[in-house]
């Protein structure tokens, strides 16, 4: 996926989906225990993942 700006995230790549529910789970997006599920735009995680995985 890209942003059209020149970044890309292959979510087939190693680390790439992992980096998204991490910085998800920075943000406090994500449910604890026994939560129920939430739904969320990620391409508002988009500009940190892409730091994350290029750096």
């Amino acid at each position: 996926m890209g942003d059209g700006r020149g970044h890309l995230l292959n979510l087939r790549e190693p680390g790439v989906v992992r980096a998204l529910v991490e910085e998800a789970g920075r943000r406090g997006l994500l449910p604890g225990r026994g939560g129920r599920p939430v739904e969320l735009d990620g391409w508002e995680l988009f500009p940190a993942v892409v730091a994350a995985v290029d750096g």
